[in-house]
């Protein structure tokens, strides 16, 4: 009786880790799209540093987590000429 307590307890925790390792990153991905949605919705625009900045800001990692938006405010201009 003890073993079978013992297989179920290991097996709910290896459960409960499993669930886990899938749930938490369901969640960033929702806090991503909804950074990107807030700036979007802010600036009037969205370019790939945004997208960056949201990424790194979800999931820790890469340069941007300290950049601030291109742009300092939704009646500023783009800097459309650098000839791409």
């Amino acid at each position: 009786m003890h073993t079978a307590l013992s297989i179920i307890g290991i097996l709910a925790a290896l459960a409960l880790i499993m669930t886990s390792t899938f749930v938490v990153p369901a969640f960033a991905i929702k806090r991503f799209f909804n950074c990107m949605t807030d700036v979007a919705n802010k600036y009037g625009k969205l370019n790939v540093d945004d997208v960056n900045l949201c990424y790194d800001k979800e999931y820790h990692s890469g340069p941007y987590a300290t950049h601030n938006h291109s742009t300092s405010g939704a009646g500023s201009s783009s800097n459309t000429s650098s000839g791409k």
